[in-house]
């Protein structure tokens, strides 16, 4: 208990210097590229042996991710795609290592002068490279810690960003109960796209999951954005007239729920996974009085294929369109023989 003590208590410290908010760059740190954690609103504690979770929170890495692949694409707005891989593998008497490689390709562009002269066209990309590493420091206690770096290019400009994760999980696997803290994008930008330099968006999580006993269900609860209580629209008093009625909602209630997300998975046997969320904060902010629809909720599923695993999730942003996301996972030790 010492150690977790020590841990919320330096990064709580940490987040009243560095906490920052919605305007910093490289949001795509927080993008979620795999389908089972995208319907799950990127859960913080299941603890098995998907590699993606490993990949958002290292210290949920563990030996039943070795040598586990990892391929995703989201066909997201517009012609937005995004595409990564991950892998899993041990490192001797240490622990778990994660690798991650992601693409996120925002489409070709028209590029135009100050009389909209057609000057031609331009494509924007970002990628992601992270490496997690995880260690057991007791039976039920894990330590885990990220590095990434983000190279970031649009048109003529260019950044490059360094950040880390650190995490902290209590593993209960005997009662199937899981829950970590982990403080995400801790670092700095390296290159400018200009002269100023900008921060990275920080922020504090925490979660849980538990598995019942008697069902085939998978339960996650997740309370994010720690270090910040108001995640309400700050220009809600002042310029009504482009804020919505949702974000007028400043409650105690309102404030609290913007902070929760929720995520369940039942399996159907040993093949098939049936997966849905519930974003609270998103469905405030993007739905529309005149017809609620789904916005804010996620759903998908999993079908297990011999040595291979295909997953797919839809999550509703805006009843204008949804992102579609697949994953394919596979095991290589599956199709060689230990000698």
């Amino acid at each position: 208990m010492r150690i977790l003590a020590l841990f919320v208590c330096v990064f709580l410290l940490n987040t009243t210097i560095l906490a920052q908010y919605e305007n910093d760059a490289f949001q795509s740190l927080n993008l979620s590229l795999s389908s089972r954690q995208a319907v799950l609103n990127q859960p913080l504690s299941i603890y098995d042996g998907d590699v993606e979770n490993g990949i958002n929170n290292p210290s949920m890495l563990n030996d039943e991710m070795y040598n586990k692949l990892s391929l995703n694409f989201v066909d997201y707005f517009s012609d937005i795609n995004f595409i990564s891989a991950s892998y899993a593998f041990p490192l001797k008497q240490f622990g778990t290592i994660g690798v991650s490689v992601k693409s996120i390709g925002y489409g070709e562009f028209t590029q135009t002068d100050y009389t909209s002269q057609n000057l031609g066209n331009f494509n924007a990309n970002e990628q992601i490279v992270s490496l997690g590493v995880s260690k057991r420091l007791s039976e039920k206690w894990v330590l885990g810690a990220n590095l990434k770096t983000l190279f970031s290019n649009f048109e003529s400009y260019q950044s490059t960003a360094i950040a880390s994760d650190l995490a902290l999980a209590y593993t209960d696997v005997k009662n199937n109960f899981f829950m970590s803290l982990i403080a995400k994008n801790y670092g700095r930008q390296l290159s400018t796209y200009a002269s100023e330099k900008e921060d990275l968006p920080f922020h504090l999580d925490f979660g849980v999951s538990k598995r019942l006993e008697h069902l085939p269900f998978l339960f996650s609860l997740g309370y994010k954005n720690i270090e910040r209580w108001d995640l309400t629209n700050p220009y809600d008093d002042t310029n009504s007239n482009l804020s919505p009625a949702p974000f007028s909602e400043k409650g105690f209630g309102a404030k609290l729920f913007r902070h929760i997300d929720l995520g369940g998975e039942l399996s159907i046997g040993k093949r098939i996974q049936l997966r849905m969320g519930y974003n609270p904060r998103r469905r405030q902010e993007l739905k529309l009085n005149s017809y609620l629809g789904m916005v804010g909720f996620s759903w998908g599923v999993g079908i297990k294929l011999s040595h291979f695993t295909i997953n797919y999730g839809r999550s509703t942003y805006h009843l204008h369109g949804s992102p579609n996301y697949f994953s394919f996972i596979t095991d290589f030790s599956k199709f060689y023989k230990k000698r």
